[in-house]
């Protein structure tokens, strides 16, 4: 009977061991937890504010470049170019302010006006253009290259209803270096 005892108070005393292991195991395993989360968490500040800063210098960097802009304004007049066919043709404008430097790492933006009327003021439309208003839907793109921009127009039929529409047109270019 006494080693009965015995035994049952040993298997007690090794289930409260292993009970008191396991609580101090969880305990340093939540204690872990937290530190793993409070490292991630300062990590995550840490890194906001470091975006938050390249951010602010980024645009401070494109408030100084501000001035590298130019506006070209230019009229779109006659096509330089027609094919036999009449479904392509071109206005070429000389743009001395595209550089090298534009053409690889700067950028070029278009422009169509769209003068006032009685319905609404004069604003300007962002090339490229889908004319859907005559006969001949036409495609109104740009391209540009050193020193150059071409306007290109194409249709399935014909160009010219177009271009006299755009005749009387300006074209406004802004071009960042």
């Amino acid at each position: 009977m006494v080693n009965a005892f015995y035994f049952s108070c040993k298997l007690n005393s090794i289930s409260r061991q292993s009970y008191n292991i396991w609580i101090n195991f969880y305990k340093l395993d939540k204690i872990l937890i937290m530190k793993i989360y409070n490292s991630i968490l300062i990590l995550f500040i840490l890194t906001s504010c470091t975006i938050s800063s390249e951010n602010k210098n980024s645009n401070l960097e494109a408030a100084s470049t501000h001035d590298a802009k130019k506006i070209l304004i230019h009229d779109f007049g006659e096509l330089d170019f027609l094919s036999e066919d009449n479904k392509y043709g071109r206005v070429v404008i000389e743009a001395p302010s595209i550089t090298e430097n534009v053409v690889s790492s700067g950028t070029v933006i278009g422009y169509v006006q769209r003068p006032a009327n009685e319905e609404s003021p004069e604003r300007w439309s962002q090339l490229p253009q889908f004319n859907v208003s005559q006969e001949n839907p036409t495609y109104v793109y740009f391209s540009f290259s050193e020193g150059i921009i071409r306007i290109s127009l194409q249709s399935e039929t014909s160009v010219i209803d177009a271009s006299d529409y755009f005749k009387d047109k300006k074209l406004k270019f802004i071009v960042s270096k």
